[in-house]
């Protein structure tokens, strides 16, 4: 062997040696990482490349009987930052990279890049340059576990909740023209709720404030029915790139499909609903009322066509809520109704056979009668009367004496047959089922007293449930107020269910009875006659009661309704207007208040459904 080459063989041995020890050490680390680290490594390096994008999904839809939307959904853009990103990390990089001469300037090019930022921001939304200029401090002292103040990086800053799309380009347009990156700004579609008609049936649906990680729903149907209105955001996980924008061909899945929620269609019909809006809103300003509140309904379905109150506010600026003017008065206000009462007793008398049309009340010959050792009183002396005359005059004398002739468990049975101190259904989170006089009545006075709207209290629902039975020949309809359903995914419709009407008289013969008699009231010496309709006949009662104010009736505010139907002897319309709080030393009677409310309401909309008048001659002789 040439001894010179000694040198370089173990040179070479050496070198085989290093390069096997590396081998051994490269296969021991690429085992720890390959098999025993693989999970953990692939589980940051998925966090890395790969992101969630959660999607909003539309609530429901609430529309009207013939399809006008009445609530819908608008798409705004939830704008999120985080004041590190934007104002610090740009110069991260560029700090470490620098020459020293020129690092001192980064101080500066920090604080005219937060304070460009924050005057282009206020150009589009709504806040002042000073304000997100403060907002925008990328660092926040916070104390640790010793007590220590610390600095901390502003991760999160919420620009706008739900702002306009237009903005937001105008903002993205902006930064572009000043040749600054979008880098630490977040922008997600998202929808708001979206209220067109303003205040219409504001009581009825309530509200939702629905948004990014908000889902408050506040009384009425957006409450009541909100499981069918839900919906159900989506999650994709997918693959990203560096600047986190999601790979052409890069895997994507979807975590959790969410869905959209299902539209509702009321039994509400719009043009019936403005009209009684309307005249609501002239009704309300005239009369100087605390409340005032009124639905139409159709007799033989139970369908709500309109139903308002006032006051009432703007669901779609939740500034306008007071106390007193949110809550859904129709439905949660039970209150002694006076003489619209009225019917419902001489009703269950006539069916039972205590009175016959012909029967002759004594009304007294003067104003006043005594029984159980208190007072009951009418306007005068009425003398002898048929039923008919009782109600005309609304005599309270008369419709006592009537109850007296029925008897106690008569008179609580027949409030029971009407179904007074049961909700209406409709689907009102907080409906009254108002009071009933327990039975057996505990004194002599209460028969005489329930039957004429005082020592009960119903709620103005109860009352148009009611007069549906009267106005359907004695079968009373279930109130219904939303009608059907529609799937988001399949678009099945699903119908609300209808429930059969149930009958409270059993004589057919007691509705045309009533009817002629109700008919009378708005005769011109009737008590409602402001609530007559040329060219119809026009069945109602008036009801007229103070309110009880600190346990007392004496000085107190007055109550005042108007319930009937129309065209009377063939009815499609039933309406209900009740006045709260009316002044006792003005025009406080059902006849001079709701009654003409109810006439005004009833010539629109008979018009509008184009309902055939009972004479058209007088329709031909007004014009």
């Amino acid at each position: 062997m040439n001894p010179a080459l000694t040198p370089v063989k173990r040179r070479i041995w050496l070198l085989c040696a290093v390069c096997i020890v590396l081998a051994i050490a490269l296969s021991c680390r690429f085992y720890v990482i390959q098999i025993r680290r693989h999970d953990e490594l692939y589980q940051k390096a998925q966090n890395w490349y790969t992101a969630s994008k959660d999607k909003m999904k539309q609530r429901g839809k609430i529309f009207d009987a013939d399809g006008n939307l009445l609530v819908g959904n608008m798409p705004k853009i939830h704008v999120v930052c985080s004041p590190y990103s934007v104002v610090e990390e740009p110069f991260v990089h560029l700090e470490k990279s620098l020459k020293p001469g020129v690092r001192e300037k980064l101080p500066g090019l920090r604080e005219n890049r937060r304070r460009m930022v924050a005057f282009l921001l206020s150009k589009c939304f709504d806040k002042s340059a000073v304000e997100f200029y403060h907002a925008l401090s990328p660092w926040r002292e916070v104390r640790n576990a010793d007590g220590k103040t610390v600095r901390r990086k502003r991760q999160r800053l919420v620009i706008d909740k739900a702002a306009d799309p237009e903005a937001v380009k105008r903002f993205k347009e902006l930064m572009k023209e000043k040749k600054l990156n979008l880098g630490g700004f977040v922008f997600e579609n998202i929808y708001i709720r979206y209220y067109p008609k303003g205040r219409m049936l504001a009581n009825v649906i309530g509200f939702a404030n629905v948004g990014k990680d908000i889902h408050a729903e506040r009384g009425g149907l957006e409450l009541a029915v909100g499981k069918d209105l839900r919906a159900q955001g989506s999650t994709e996980t997918f693959q990203r790139s560096g600047d986190g924008r999601a790979l052409a061909y890069g895997e994507s899945r979807v975590d959790v499909a969410g869905y959209d929620g299902d539209d509702i269609y009321l039994t509400v019909r719009e043009p019936v609903q403005a009209v009684l809006e309307d005249e609501l809103n002239r009704a309300f300003a005239e009369t100087g009322a605390s409340f005032v509140y009124a639905a139409i309904a159709d007799p033989r379905t139970g369908d709500i066509l309109a139903i308002s109150q006032r006051p009432n506010f703007d669901p779609g600026d939740p500034g306008t809520i007071k106390s007193g003017n949110f809550a859904n008065a129709i439905a949660g206000n039970a209150y002694e109704p006076g003489s619209v009462m009225k019917p419902f007793t001489v009703a269950k008398a006539l069916d039972e056979g205590v009175i016959t049309p012909q029967s002759i009340i004594d009304c007294g010959k003067t104003s006043s009668w005594y029984y159980g050792g208190h007072r009951l009183s009418d306007p005068r002396g009425y003398g002898d009367m048929p039923p008919g005359g009782v109600l005309k005059k609304s005599s309270n004398i008369g419709t006592a004496k009537i109850a007296l002739m029925m008897g106690d468990e008569m008179v609580y049975q027949m409030f029971r047959d009407f179904r007074f101190g049961v909700k209406s259904g409709l689907p009102f989170t907080s409906e009254s089922r108002g009071r009933l006089p327990r039975y057996p009545f505990r004194d002599k006075v209460t028969v005489t007293r329930a039957p004429i709207g005082y020592s009960v209290q119903v709620t103005a629902l109860q009352l148009l449930r009611g007069y549906c039975a009267i106005a359907n020949g004695g079968k009373m309809p279930e109130l219904r107020l939303l009608d059907r359903r529609v799937s988001a995914d399949s678009g099945e419709v699903e119908n609300y269910p209808r429930k059969e009407a149930e009958r409270v008289l059993k004589h057919p013969e007691t509705f045309s009875a009533l009817t002629e008699m109700l008919i009378s009231v708005t005769a011109p010496d009737g008590t409602g006659r402001r609530a007559r309709i040329p060219g119809f006949d026009v069945a109602g009662k008036t009801g007229t009661s103070q309110m009880v104010v600190n346990g007392s009736y004496s000085g107190a505010p007055y109550r005042a309704s108007f319930c009937g139907f129309v065209p009377a002897r063939r009815p499609e319309l039933v309406m209900i207007i009740t006045f709260e709080g009316l002044d006792p030393k003005k025009d406080h009677g059902g006849g001079n208040v709701a009654a003409p409310v109810f006439q005004k309401v009833m010539s629109r909309v008979l018009k509008l459904l184009n309902i055939a008048p009972d004479y058209p001659e007088q329709l031909g002789k007004e014009k």
